[in-house]
């Protein structure tokens, strides 16, 4: 039985701390900052108090906050788990993960985008079909405390690398503080990026595929929310557990057992590594290639 505490209490710390109640090898004790009582934590007003009374820690504070508050529960022997994203660089991800490594500890990211029925019926129609073009699009809110534009949209990235794999280069079109359009290459084919952030914005993910069949005729997958088509013609999607309960049975096998994540960590760099290269690209157009390494990965290493 894993003795739990909460880094963050807000709307991301209650999800988890339900879903730690649901666990029954999980022990969810108590909550630094937010609300914990709303459920069932006991409050601390000192984060070293709790990081002595518990084995593991959820990280669910404002994006920036990651790396310190991650940094700060290895350094003290727990186990992590932590919200995406985990950094604002594959660098600073890189570093997280050799010192959990150092510390003998599960540093587990969640990534919920990908537990959904909507992630598995497009990973398992999409993948190994050869990508002929397609579109990324995600309108929603702005929130404090987070990274660009391209970090926000980490879980996005994910949904697309999940179903086709990486990209061969990237070209941007337009940036700005809330704003993202940009295109990832993959061969002659273009995936096109639109992400937009505003007050009034709401929340919708889109993804559209066009990917090639073996006898060379094109088919289309289409992702609304969490509604899928192929070829025009609605797919139901299979009934799943919750998603924080599935990540947190996962972190807790991890924890325990274990047992492998269902994102490893080299595509959690991957991912993070896109978003800086969407950072880093040229606004004079031009399609730079990318090499899909993380900071530190060997060139020989095949990626998943």
């Amino acid at each position: 039985m894993l003795k739990w505490g909460v880094i963050g209490v807000g709307r991301a710390g209650q999800a988890r701390a339900r879903a730690l109640h649901q666990d029954p090898r999980a022990q969810p004790l108590y909550g630094f900052r937010g609300q914990p009582e709303a459920v069932g934590l006991r409050r601390v007003e000192d984060l070293g108090d709790m990081l002595r009374r518990v084995d593991a820690v959820a990280v669910c504070t404002p994006d920036a906050t990651h790396p310190d508050m991650v940094r700060a529960c290895l350094s003290a022997g727990k186990h992590v788990l932590v919200e995406f994203p985990l950094a604002g660089s594959a660098e600073v991800g890189r570093e997280l993960f050799d010192l959990a490594r150092r510390h003998g500890r599960v540093l587990h990211v969640e990534h919920i985008e990908l537990l959904g029925g909507a992630a598995l019926t497009l990973r398992s129609r999409a993948r190994g079909l050869p990508v002929r073009g397609g579109q990324v699009a995600f309108t929603g809110g702005t929130r404090k405390g987070t990274y660009g534009v391209a970090h926000c949209n980490v879980a996005r990235l994910h949904r697309l690398l999940d179903a086709v794999g990486l990209p061969d280069g990237v070209q941007l079109q337009d940036r700005s503080p809330r704003h993202l359009r940009a295109r990832l290459a993959y061969g002659a084919a273009r995936v096109d990026l639109d992400f937009r952030h505003g007050a009034d914005l709401p929340r919708r993910t889109t993804l559209r595929l066009e990917l090639a069949r073996e006898d060379g005729s094109l088919t289309l997958l289409e992702q609304v929310d969490e509604a899928v088509w192929q070829d025009g013609q609605p797919v139901d999607p299979p009934a799943l557990p919750g998603l924080f309960l599935q990540d947190q049975l996962a972190a807790t096998a991890r924890i325990l057992d274990g047992a492998p994540p269902y994102v490893g960590d080299e595509r959690v760099l991957q991912v993070l590594s896109l978003a800086d290269a969407l950072v880093r690209a040229s606004p004079d157009g031009s399609v730079a290639a990318w090499s899909g390494q993380a900071p530190g990965e060997r060139a020989e290493e095949d990626p998943e």
